[in-house]
């Protein structure tokens, strides 16, 4: 990945990662579903990481 492009992904992933919980969370009242929220985005990010880096060989 460029980095332009993991940049943008960073931003992307840091914007988010704050408004998902502040905006679309903010009804329910329980901290556990922003605590979820984030232990599946961590679990998507796991999985791309994986997978873009799967590829990649010492040479």
């Amino acid at each position: 990945m460029s980095g332009k492009v993991f940049f943008v992904f960073a931003v992307v992933l840091g914007v988010v990662d704050l408004l998902v919980p502040l905006l679309l969370l903010a009804s329910i009242g329980s901290f556990l579903a922003s605590f979820l929220f984030w232990c599946v985005l961590t679990a998507a990010m796991i999985v791309f990481a994986a997978v873009a880096t799967r590829t990649w060989r010492d040479q």
